[in-house]
């Protein structure tokens, strides 16, 4: 019995589906379908960078295939291990989760916030990739603030399908992703 007298409402009780028990927790996972699931995954591992990385690289010949190959083998062992602590632990939160549960939470605090300092900086860089792009279509690097402007709105506009919702952002993942692979 408590002290002041209430009793705590009771937890809700967890769903059985064919691939397991859903509750609260890991029902967010189940939205998305293969397709859209396969697009997300594919284009976190090669993300905005494969639009920039051939021009940069083609200077060293060769040898940027042997770097590529490398940092492929990278990719997808931090797929395998993601994969694997997904499995031991399906809540949501990723990183932060895991490295809190291993390692405690000032462990996981560092997860969350170097994972998320990485995103800003990436974010910066592929704004910055885009209005270069985008500048061969319309000239928008002649100033200063039509360049900033293009860039917010270019930021902006991941942010707005995932206001939009679940399907705006697995659609704007899978054309994004079949973009990465077009000639």
């Amino acid at each position: 019995m408590h002290v002041t007298g209430t009793v705590p409402p009771p937890a809700p009780e967890p769903r059985e589906t064919p691939a397991g028990p859903v509750s609260e927790s890991t029902r967010h996972a189940r939205r998305f379908g293969l397709p859209v699931a396969t697009a997300l995954v594919m284009g976190n591992i090669i993300g905005g960078g494969i639009f920039l990385l051939p021009a940069s690289v083609a200077p060293f010949g060769t040898i940027s295939l042997l770097a590529f190959g490398v940092l492929t083998v990278g990719a997808i062992a931090l797929a395998l291990v993601f994969g694997r602590l997904a499995a031991r632990d399906p809540r949501t939160g990723g990183p932060y989760v895991y490295a809190r549960g291993a390692f405690g939470d000032f462990a996981g605090f560092l997860a969350a916030w170097a994972y998320w300092i990485t995103t800003w900086v990436s974010n910066a860089a592929l704004a910055v990739a885009a209005v270069g792009y985008l500048d061969v279509l319309i000239p928008v690097n002649d100033h200063r603030w039509t360049a900033c402007l293009a860039a917010l709105v270019i930021q902006w506009l991941p942010a707005l399908a995932n206001f939009a919702g679940t399907r705006w952002v697995g659609a704007v993942q899978l054309v994004s992703t079949v973009l990465k692979f077009a000639p």
